[in-house]
This record gives structure tokens, sequence and C-alpha cells, in this order.
């Protein structure tokens, strides 16, 4: 018994050998990541410095990020609809429109002659009183509420009629992704003539929403929009 068991023991290391032998070499033709012995020998080959048989720390857990702060669940929530520029590029809605951005949306159409004109020129007010934060620090993104007619030339016409500057985004697009966007907001009207004339303002990086009216003078605007760049700064310096 003593003698079978030296010589299972001689035999022992050999077949192991063997065995990761060719357990790597499978791995290496499956197109896997090589095992750590042959990574250690090819950068000692190499002149790099061989690793030590340490065991590192684990990493420490990752802060859980809350549901409304994360990117995913805001994406999926606001949905990543690919709509239409009023220069006909592509926009994937939240992440080309809102992600991380303080975002000021309102819905319009250009052929609208009673709210929209008004929403506009206090939009235009605002824009030109934030001066150089505009387009930096704060975004517009106005989104048509009749897509069929409001194609992208449209909109660009209307764009430069109120002098939008860069920063200012206008919306279009299949009326099904529109609509579906819309519906998010809570500003949808089955007849686009009795749409919403709410301002929704968004610190999308922190999840702090607020609406007011769109007819208010840009004077009760720009405290609104002032305060949550104040916070956002505030949060920052902490």
């Amino acid at each position: 018994m003593g003698r079978l068991a030296a010589e299972g023991g001689r035999g022992v290391k050999p077949r192991i050998r063997k065995m990761l032998a060719s357990a790597a070499l499978s791995t290496v033709l499956a197109g896997g990541v090589p095992a750590t012995g042959v990574l250690a020998h090819d950068a000692h080959r190499h002149g790099a410095p061989p690793k030590d048989n340490a065991v590192s720390a684990p990493h420490a857990p990752k802060e859980k990020v809350p549901r409304r702060l994360d990117e995913g669940e805001q994406r999926r929530y606001f949905t990543d609809a690919k709509l239409l520029d009023q220069d006909g590029r592509e926009v994937r809605f939240y992440t080309d429109a809102l992600r991380g951005k303080i975002v000021l949306i309102s819905f319009i159409y250009t052929s609208c002659t009673d709210i929209c004109p008004i929403l506009m020129h206090n939009l235009s007010d605002v824009q030109n009183s934030l001066g150089e934060r505009f387009g930096k620090d704060v975004f517009f993104v106005s989104i048509s509420v009749d897509p069929e007619d409001d194609t992208p030339e449209e909109l660009r016409k209307y764009a430069e009629r109120y002098g939008a500057k860069p920063g200012w985004t206008f919306l279009t697009g299949p009326k099904k992704d529109v609509d579906a966007v819309i519906k998010r907001f809570g500003e949808f009207q089955e007849d686009f003539e009795d749409h919403s004339m709410t301002f929704v303002l968004g610190d999308v990086k922190n999840a702090r929403w607020s609406k007011m009216r769109g007819d208010q003078p840009p004077e009760a605007v720009l405290p609104r929009i002032r305060d949550f760049l104040s916070r956002r700064e505030a949060g920052a310096s902490r």
C-alpha cells in the first residue's frame, strides 16, 4: 500500500502539469484569455518585472446610485427615441438632448398663432438674459406637437425667426416617437392645437424637475433657472 501511494505521488505532478498545459492551449485556441502563467512569462521575456504571487485586496463595493440618478433608468423613462433637429440631424432624445444638462423644455408648433409666439418671445428673452451661460450651462429644447407638418426645414426657419442660438434645439420626427416623448412629461394632447403652454425645467443629472407657465414674463422664469444652477454648483463644491 505504501509503495502504491508513493508511486501514485510520483505520477500526480506530471499528470497535473500535462492537464494544465492542455487546458491553457485549449483556452488560447478558443480565443480566451491565456493563463496567468503565460502572461507573466511573456512579460518577463520582454523585460517587465515579474509579478509576485500576492493576493490583491478586494475592491470596495461601489456606492449604489439612487435609481432616479441612474442614467440607465433615466434613459429608459425618457426614451432614446431617434428624432430630428432643425438642421436635419438625428438626435437621440435622452442621450443627446437631456443627459447631464440643465434644460428648459417647451412644446410648440410653427403654424401656431396664439400662445406659441408668446412662449417663443419669452424663451428668446430668457436666452439673451442668460448671456454666456446659455448653450454652456443651460439648454433649451422645443418639441413640435405637430411633427407631421413641422419638418426640420420649417423648424430651422422658425428658430431663425426668434434668434435661437447654439444650445437651443428644435425637435420633430415620426409622430409616434414624438408623441411618446411628450407623454413622458405629461403634456400630450390628442388635438395638438390644444397643446400645453407649460415650460418644464430640469436638472437631469440631479433628477430635479419643475414646471411653470410659459406665458409668464422672463423675470419670473429666470430665477427658477438660476436657482437650479446655484443648487447644482453648491452640490459640486461639497
